[in-house]
């Protein structure tokens, strides 16, 4: 009672069986440099490393420093991206390492949008980024000027368009919107209000585009 449950673990190695590829859980690190050492040591051994949490800047986020001592070359910390602003990305001798929030949805998402397509193009996919998609928004939507925003949506199919709708509240915690979405509307920085009735650029989290109905 009390603790966190770990769904991290468990929403990531489902996403990475639906690429094709193998996941191997190492474990949870502790809040200490050594358990961060160990763990993070066994999961280099592996084509790519990915991990959850502890890359913001609390007392007891780690993983940067810890990656940075076994050798790993951060290429980026932080992007203009809401859920996930905190994620890094790394290399070690050609491997890469993403450091993805702890958030649930956050690591699902930055999971979505940095790490599948990076997966898919070391397996040798051509196509590794889903295409965008237009879609008539049918509620209003408003978010903060300067970051890109990625919104659960559901899609429908409706007359020869997409139409779609918030699958709830946005907060990074909340898993059950990731249930109810079937879309992410890619929000730009540049705007803080897109109104009802305007297209805004969505694409799939699973199906086909030239399906009628999802």
């Amino acid at each position: 009672p009390g603790q966190i449950v770990n769904s991290n673990a468990y929403s990531l190695s489902a996403s990475i069986r639906s690429l094709g590829a193998v996941p191997v859980m190492v474990g949870i690190a502790r809040d200490n440099i050594a358990s961060h050492r160990e763990k993070l040591t066994e999961g280099l051994k592996a084509d790519a490393l990915i991990t959850s949490a502890g890359v913001s800047v609390g007392d007891h986020d780690l993983v940067r420093k810890v990656l940075e001592d076994l050798g790993v070359k951060i290429v980026f910390w932080r992007v203009q991206v809401k859920p996930g602003k905190s994620m890094a990305f790394g290399m070690k001798e050609g491997k890469p390492v993403f450091a993805l929030p702890g958030n649930p949805v956050s690591t699902m998402l930055t999971f979505e949008e940095f790490v599948a397509p990076a997966l898919l193009k070391m397996m040798g996919h051509g196509r590794t980024v889903k295409p965008l998609i237009a879609a008539v928004l049918q509620s209003e939507l408003k978010k903060r000027k300067g970051e890109t925003r990625l919104i659960r949506v559901k899609l429908e199919y409706s007359e020869g368009k997409y139409l779609a709708w918030s699958a709830g509240k946005q907060d990074s915690g909340r898993l059950k919107t990731m249930l109810e979405a079937n879309a992410i509307a890619v929000l730009s920085g540049d705007r803080e209000l897109f109104a009802a009735g305007e297209n805004i650029q969505v694409h799939l989290l699973a199906g086909e585009v030239g399906m009628t109905a999802l």
